[in-house]
């Protein structure tokens, strides 16, 4: 293109040329003024995103934390991990830390023992790095950047209680160049992202992925930036960056950490370049144009920037931010590059908040989530008034389900029901607090309405399923708590919710159950009675008192039952139906049975060779390893033959039992130890245990007794248990023998041996042997049976 230069013939031509490079000129200045603004607010807008890169690497790391800290504290809760672990059970541990380390894709998970034993590592040197997490574990610090087999690790560790401390289960992920990536990945810019980690000779600053040092001026920045806030400029031997340095959290004794994120500031203008020059080229093109057409351009140049350096702004603040797109020329081109930015760091915001405030497994609201909006409907109610309804849903026989199919199967239950339940409900709102918890808030018109809320509740949890081939029909438990009437915070509805959804457990499950303040009164009995029984194991207030079998073949004393007694420094004796089921509940009767045990052998070793004791076992000492090895150190400790012990179970055992069970109760009978059926004929299929377990003894309940002289067919049941265990080789001993016309008739059934109030009540263990020598009245016993 030819430029044809004006002829200035007329004043006024010269006057509108003069005016035009004037102000062609003045747009030139501005040209290279708006060239520096670009190139500050480009420099900015790096800072900016490595602000924002920083903070997502502070949530990332809270949330990474977050998980695994509470799949960490999950596993430490479960009965059976933290029996394996108060036990030793090494490969019981090993099993379970290498499900749960493909359940959550971390590379590492071990145990360290309260003794600084480690399970779950491979090398010794691995194992020597990490007994040595022990003192910043004992002193609480459950997390932190350690170096563990050659490399930095985000170690995250929960205590496990059994119940006193027994070690922590510590998850490991690693901090290498694969982690950085997919940190350098969630930026809007190609930054790079280091840690850098003190070495142990001279503390210099080393990479913790390759271990070389680091540049002398990447470590000078660390040095004097280590904390700040904003980003500084830090020379490289590729040229100047932006750098920000955040510290990490570490364990105590480990090395210093820290992350660098970086971006190369030629890179961060690069893409400016080509809109500087056309700024420029723009300049000197105006020197040729008219004063409209150089005022026009200004215009077009100046406003967009402007917008755009307000809309950066505003992004840096961390607001959302969007430039409205005008024209396709550099500016314009600039602008949509911006919007996509600023739309791709509010979508990862977007994400990560969802991630913050939404269960990964089901996508409804997690706990988080659930109590702020539980403290807004309460903030809301206080205001306008009206009732708010909790709901506490628990799946019924859940663990079965993940033992028996696997935690796959369970997850994917827990995905449909949630997806029942907001079909279900679609008004109110529904989030997971963690395994097969769920909360239901809802808004009421009046009672009625809450209980057609549990009932399509649990209509909704109880819809059959079919998952991989496998049909199951899940139940739920409801518990109800109503504010403001059972609270007015959130914590108190909460827990009301709990002790209701506790009640409707007892009640038999599949059912829902509203709170009463008797619940709350029971709870805290029931915490009082719990804190109690751990003291009266310390300070030994338990004692076992004796009840006679009398033999009726050969007319004596043939065993006693050992029965628990609790001696209250306050409340004098407690009922064992008062303090039995809840040893059961809180796992105290594994610890409070075998000390059972061990005094009944030893008290049974000082009587005649011909006198059995017999010990009750509960069914949770069955689920709980090491019952077998607690009868055999009794044994031993005592000497007593295993001939003389005999173990009363119930059909409970076979209902919450498997194989092992049986296997055990095989192996302790081979030993010599007697097995007795007790309570034979309250539960629900007695014959089929009698086919499964050949027993020495069935015992049969109280309840047949008491009505054998006054109820129709009750001698008849007696004499068929009779028969059926005399058929089988059976011993057979009736319960609550109290009147001589009750003796009589069992006699004539055949019955093999009698205990009862009519021989005699439970007595101290230094009676035993005033009755076995015939004192206290025995021998007129003797005469009235003979």
């Amino acid at each position: 293109m030819k430029l044809r230069l004006p002829r200035f013939r007329h004043l006024r031509t010269k006057l509108t040329v003069l005016y035009a490079g004037l102000f062609s000129a003045a747009m030139l200045c501005a040209s290279l003024i708006l060239f520096a603004i670009v190139e500050r607010n480009a420099t900015q807008q790096v800072r900016g995103e490595l602000v924002a890169s920083g903070t997502v690497f502070d949530r990332l790391w809270a949330q990474r934390t977050a998980q695994l800290g509470g799949a960490a504290a999950l596993l430490a809760r479960d009965y059976g991990f933290r029996a394996a672990v108060g036990t030793g059970d090494k490969q019981t541990i090993e099993s379970a830390l290498v499900n749960l380390r493909q359940r959550l894709g971390v590379p590492i998970a071990f145990v360290v023992g309260a003794n600084d034993s480690v399970v779950g590592l491979k090398t010794s040197k691995e194992i020597q790095e990490a007994a040595r997490f022990w003192r910043a574990l004992d002193a609480g610090q459950m997390t932190g950047v350690v170096r563990l087999g050659g490399a930095a690790r985000h170690v995250i560790a929960a205590p496990i209680m059994a119940p006193d401390l027994v070690g922590w289960v510590v998850f490991g992920t690693n901090l290498d160049a694969r982690e950085m990536e997919s940190l350098q990945r969630l930026s809007a810019i190609p930054i790079e992202a280091s840690v850098y980690q003190r070495s142990g000779a001279g503390g210099k600053w080393v990479d913790a992925d390759d271990q070389q040092p680091s540049e002398p001026a990447v470590a000078q920045t660390i040095d004097s930036r280590k904390g700040a806030k904003t980003p500084s400029e830090v020379g490289t031997g590729q040229g100047t960056a932006i750098a920000l340095v955040k510290p990490l959290p570490v364990l105590e004794g480990s090395p210093e950490s820290v992350l660098v994120l970086r971006y190369p500031l030629e890179g961060a203008l690069a893409s400016y370049r080509q809109l500087q020059l056309a700024i420029a080229l723009t300049g000197l093109l105006g020197l040729l144009v008219t004063v409209l057409a150089t005022w026009r351009m200004a215009r077009s140049i100046t406003r967009p920037v402007t917008l755009l350096d307000a809309a950066a702004e505003r992004l840096a603040n961390g607001a959302e931010a969007s430039v409205p797109v005008e024209d396709s020329d550099e500016l314009g081109r600039l602008a949509a590059t911006f919007n996509r930015m600023a739309a791709g760091i509010a979508e990862r915001e977007r994400r990560i908040t969802h991630l913050a405030f939404n269960d990964v497994l089901t996508g409804l609201p997690n706990r988080a989530l659930f109590q702020e909006h539980l403290e807004l409907e309460l903030q809301a109610r206080g205001r306008n008034g009206g009732t708010i309804a909790l709901l506490c849903v628990d799946l019924d026989d859940f663990k079965s389900i993940n033992d028996t199919l696997g935690h796959p199967i369970g997850d994917e239950l827990l995905r449909q029901i949630a997806e029942a339940l907001r079909a279900a409900m679609p008004r109110c709102f529904i989030a997971r607090l963690g395994g097969d918890e769920f909360v239901i808030v809802a808004d009421p018109d009046d009672a009625d309405s809450v209980e057609r809320i549990a009932q399509r509740a649990l209509e909704a949890i109880e819809l059959p399923v079919v998952i991989d081939g496998h049909s199951l029909a899940p139940g739920g438990s409801i518990g109800i708590a109503l504010a403001p009437a059972d609270g007015d915070d959130a914590r108190a509805l909460l827990k009301n919710a709990d002790l209701a959804l506790y009640r409707a457990k007892e009640l038999g499950r599949r059912t829902y159950c509203f709170f009463e303040e008797s619940l709350n009164d029971r709870a805290q009995e029931r915490r009082r009675v719990e804190n109690d029984l751990r003291m009266a194991l310390k300070e030994g207030q338990f004692e076992l008192h004796f009840q006679p079998l009398f033999d009726l073949a050969k007319n004596r004393i043939g065993s006693f039952e050992a029965l628990l007694r609790w001696n209250h420094p306050t409340r004098g004796q407690v009922s064992p139906l008062d303090f039995i089921p809840i040893a059961e509940e809180t796992g105290l009767i594994v610890e409070i049975g075998a000390w059972a045990m061990r005094e009944a052998c030893a008290h049974a070793q000082t009587w005649p060779d011909h006198v059995r004791v017999a010990v009750n076992v509960s069914s949770v000492q069955f689920r709980r390893p090491g019952l077998a090895d607690v009868v055999l150190q009794s044994l031993m400790m005592s000497g007593l033959r295993p001939n003389r012990l005999e173990l009363e179970i119930t059909e409970s055992i076979f209902l919450e039992g498997s194989d092992a069970t049986l296997k055990m109760l095989h192996s302790l009978r081979a030993l010599g130890v007697r097995i007795a059926l007790d309570d034979f004929g309250t539960g629900y299929s007695s014959l089929s245990y009698l086919q499964s377990f050949p027993f020495d003894k069935i015992k049969i309940d109280r309840s047949f007794i008491q009505d054998l002289l006054t109820r129709p067919g009750a001698g008849a049941i007696v004499r068929a248990i009779t028969d059926l265990a005399r058929a089988l080789g059976m011993e057979t001993t009736a319960e609550g023998v109290e009147e001589s016309d009750q003796l009589t008739e069992l006699r004539q059934h055949g019955c093999s041996s009698v205990q009862g109030y009519l021989f005699s009540r439970p007595i101290e263990s230094r009676a035993v042997a005033a009755l076995l020598a015939g004192e206290d009245g025995v021998l007129e016993q003797r005469r009235a049976i003979g």
